[in-house]
């Protein structure tokens, strides 16, 4: 090959390369083009004097100025007056060559009406590397932070019920280990604020050493039966007194049925545990001068019933105005969020659909939240007895049982039981579940069996099981007790058979018992 083809041959190749590369760089200022036209945020280009040089189809959208409008005006178009400094110092820090990332602020659209807005601004340089000019991404955030705020608010209300109700929520991460407090459980319990370490070896210390045990077998059995979990316990508050606290909790299961969490309440007892406390060394007192006193010891231990009858009376009114709370305001409080949130979702999904995922977390955590509230207020107090009468609630109550309990129940209703009195539905419902408590903790049945019936006159709840029976000779405990003072305070009689095959529990009622009197100071069990 000569020289001239050479040269030849070497244009040829040069013109072909550089007609390559000017393809190439036309498709990519072509693709980035397309890009940034059909971005979901504003897009938008300025020289270093403010002057609007590129205005993006989003742009429109986000500001309500077409291209036409914008295209040659200054920036401050959409800058608020006293906002209008805030531009000085951008094209300050961009004739320097610094970026900016992620700046809120509130810019103007078309009509004066106000766009919360994230503005990421980075230097436009030419081809020798000097600054020309500015190239800004606005994202509308409005929506987003009416989201936060409403949450926000949400939060503000919950926390305060729970104060006001003086409850502490607790949740607790079973695969880590980790627990989380509400902000007023250090003061429910005593401490320093603080001072939680945020596990569950933390929150065993400060529990008395003979009652942890009871706390760690309760929280095993609620992990290992039917999730339900329940626990009295005493503790060593920070200026050295002891403190009785309950707690209420539920076992939480992923997708796949493992437990992978707890939640529920804690409050503080202390005050119920001292009357209990008073309650027992009143009945010593007594006891000790039965043998002198009979007649004064009959009239005390009058006293003594309608304490008692006052005290499970105040158990069953604070579980009621607890379980109200939660569902009535906390409950509420929640279905209008998840309303107000799910036409936010819907529009983000048409017009942002990467902002539509946080909208549809938080309508997830609402969700979660209420079911969880659900869960507490039911475990306290159940609606339905009070909305649908005593035959609908224990129609509830029993199924819940058996699902979570895999415990066989035959319930036989009787169907020409009406609405009772508030406080006959209230005592039979307590008995039912007490029973049944009882039988799947204690008697190791596989089924049982529940019937109420009633005629002209009276209420008859008996309720059965297959299991071991009760210890001979038999002595009841708190639960029984309890069973026992509801009926006689209704004027009604209590019947226990138990033996190898099982046990019976017969409560007969009068159906059209009067509401039990109390009197409205403070009842005298030493005199």
């Amino acid at each position: 090959m000569n020289m001239e083809n050479a040269r030849v041959l070497e244009t040829y190749v040069g013109s072909s390369m550089k007609h390559a590369e000017q393809k190439v760089a036309a498709e990519t200022s072509s693709r980035l083009a397309a890009i940034v036209q059909n971005s979901d945020d504003a897009i938008v280009a300025k020289d270093l004097n403010g002057i609007i040089t590129d205005w993006n189809s989003s742009a429109e959208r986000i500001f309500g100025y077409s291209a036409q409008e914008a295209l040659g005006k200054p920036i401050t178009l959409i800058i608020p007056p006293h906002l209008q400094d805030e531009e000085t110092e951008i094209l300050r820090r961009l004739r320097a060559g610094e970026r900016i990332d992620h700046f809120e602020t509130v810019r103007i659209a078309k009509g004066g009406r106000e766009v919360l807005v994230s503005l990421t601004i980075s230097p436009v340089k030419d081809s020798s590397g000097r600054i020309v000019g500015a190239s800004k991404i606005a994202r509308d955030i409005t929506r987003i932070k009416q989201v936060e705020q409403a949450l926000r608010e949400s939060e503000e209300r919950m926390r305060f019920c729970l104060e006001a109700a003086n409850i502490g929520t607790w949740d607790w991460d079973i695969k880590t280990g980790s627990i989380r407090w509400s902000e007023n459980m250090e003061q429910i319990h005593g401490q320093r604020l603080g001072s939680f370490g945020g596990n569950i070896e933390s929150f065993l210390e400060g529990i008395c050493i003979e009652d942890r045990p009871r706390v760690e077998q309760a929280v095993h059995q609620a992990i290992a039966g039917d999730g339900s979990y329940h626990v009295e316990y005493r503790l060593a508050k920070a200026d050295g007194t002891f403190g009785w606290m309950e707690a209420h909790g539920q076992v939480i299961y992923d997708s796949s049925g493992r437990p992978s969490k707890m939640m529920g309440v804690c409050r503080d007892i202390s005050e119920r545990k001292r009357s209990e406390e008073a309650l027992r060394e009143a009945h010593e007192q007594l006891d000790a001068k039965v043998n002198e006193r009979t007649a004064e010891l009959d009239r005390a231990q009058e006293r003594l019933r309608m304490l008692s009858a006052r005290l499970l009376q105040m158990q069953d009114d604070e579980r009621r105005r607890i379980a109200r709370e939660l569902h009535d305001s906390a409950g509420q409080i929640l279905v209008a969020l998840n309303l107000n949130l799910a036409p936010v979702e819907e529009e983000l999904q048409k017009n942002h659909p990467a902002l539509a995922g946080q909208v549809t977390e938080c309508l997830r955590l609402i969700e979660e939240l209420s079911r969880d509230l659900r869960t507490m207020s039911h475990l306290l107090h159940p609606p339905l007895l009070d909305e649908a009468g005593l035959l609908s609630a224990v129609r509830w109550y029993v199924e819940g049982f058996a699902e979570r309990s895999k415990i066989q129940v035959d319930l036989q209703l009787d169907p020409k039981i009406g609405r009772l009195p508030a406080e006959l539905e209230t005592a039979i419902f307590r008995i039912v579940q007490e029973c049944l408590t009882n039988i799947h903790r204690h008697s190791g049945s596989n089924s049982a069996s529940i019937l109420i019936t009633s005629d002209p006159h009276d209420v008859r709840v008996e309720i059965c099981d297959q299991g071991k029976g009760l210890p001979t000779p038999i002595r009841p405990g708190v639960g029984i007790q309890g069973m026992g003072e509801r009926v006689r305070q209704l004027g009604g009689h209590l019947e226990i058979e138990s033996g190898n095959s099982g046990t019976r529990v017969t409560a007969i009622v009068p159906a059209s018992t009067a509401s039990a009197k109390f009197p409205s100071g403070v009842v005298d069990v030493a005199s």
